[in-house]
């Protein structure tokens, strides 16, 4: 490790503040306070099911939505495309804003360029560019995730939801009413959507634009084939039931396809963790029974030159190989 200087007391004091100014932004300041008086007040209406005369768009719910905290506006000043961004964190289940996000960004960029100027003994004219990078980087890789894993989760439920809506259209039930079943009856991410579909037919959307919105923030394509269904069979008629029981057995098909294919590729799946967990393993066994030894490879230049090269070539391996085991059906 370098030796420590006013450097050091200043980025220390750097992260400090950012970390601070997260935590006000995010959860204590005065803003966040309103937006959850805002949030309830808006169940509460939701409850009592009051319309508003005027239809609203999903463009014009997200401007809506979105909060004006200084955060906020920063963010959307410098972070491009703001409202696709803001789609993307809805989307994800969270409660998050552009503020936050913008937030997070700032705090991980300005450890990661702590990190490299505190442990890495290369130009620290680079820590900036570092810090910018991997504070773009972390960020936009969470957000991915958490879309996928809900988008994961609506479609494995989604044929026990189909299912309920079959029988309640062959009970003489209206589809809107089947959905308020659903949303009613279910829980997790099939609640949640299904709920946000009639929240926005009670604001004077149509329910083919309230079911588009939901598929466009899922992007899930058995989702698009149900909006599909409905759409069709609304114009042109049709045995509704009997169309979403095949719908059903379809989506049920890929559900069971799909798990088939994780299970196919579990072994390739789990060589790949081990192969791309031995070397921090091995690198923490090292450091703790000989600490000098490993402890090269981040005080000399050529040590850093060999971390940089072998954590690019083991990125690039572990890219590869989780194309190999993950792909589309």
């Amino acid at each position: 490790m370098r030796n420590l200087g006013p450097e050091f007391v200043i980025l220390l004091v750097l992260v400090l503040a950012g970390i601070g100014a997260a935590v006000w932004f995010l959860a204590l300041s005065p803003a966040a306070k309103n937006r959850r008086k805002m949030k309830e007040r808006m169940k509460t209406l939701n409850k009592k099911q009051l319309a508003v005369g005027d239809s609203e768009t999903p463009e014009m719910r997200l401007r809506r939505d979105e909060s004006r905290t200084t955060m906020d506006k920063l963010a959307r000043r410098i972070l491009p495309n703001p409202d696709i961004l803001r789609a993307r964190l809805e989307a994800t289940g969270k409660k998050l804003t552009i503020g936050k996000y913008f937030g997070m960004m700032i705090v991980i960029g300005l450890l990661a360029a702590g990190g490299y100027i505190m442990f890495i003994d290369l130009p620290q004219a680079a820590a900036p560019l570092v810090g910018i990078a991997i504070g773009f980087y972390v960020p936009h890789r969470l957000v991915n995730r958490w879309i996928a894993k809900r988008q994961d989760a609506f479609v494995f439920n989604l044929p026990e939801a189909l299912d309920m809506i079959v029988r309640g259209v062959k009970s003489g039930l209206p589809v809107a009413e089947t959905i308020n079943v659903v949303a009613e009856e279910t829980e997790g991410v099939i609640s949640e959507e299904f709920t946000r579909v009639m929240e926005d037919s009670r604001i004077g959307m149509t329910l083919e634009a309230a079911l588009w919105a939901s598929a466009e923030r899922l992007s899930a394509a058995e989702f698009k084939f149900f909006v599909v269904v409905l759409t069709v069979q609304r114009e042109t008629g049709g045995n509704l039931a009997e169309t979403l029981e095949n719908l059903s057995e379809l989506v049920r098909s890929r559900k069971q396809m799909r798990l088939k294919i994780i299970a196919m590729s579990s072994e390739a799946r789990a060589s790949m963790y081990i192969l791309g967990g031995l070397p921090f393993a091995i690198a923490g066994l090292l450091l703790l029974i000989s600490p000098d030894y490993i402890l090269t490879l981040v005080r000399t230049d050529a040590g850093n030159t060999i971390l940089m090269i072998g954590g690019a070539l083991l990125f690039m391996g572990w890219a590869v190989m989780n194309k190999m085991v993950n792909f589309e059906i």
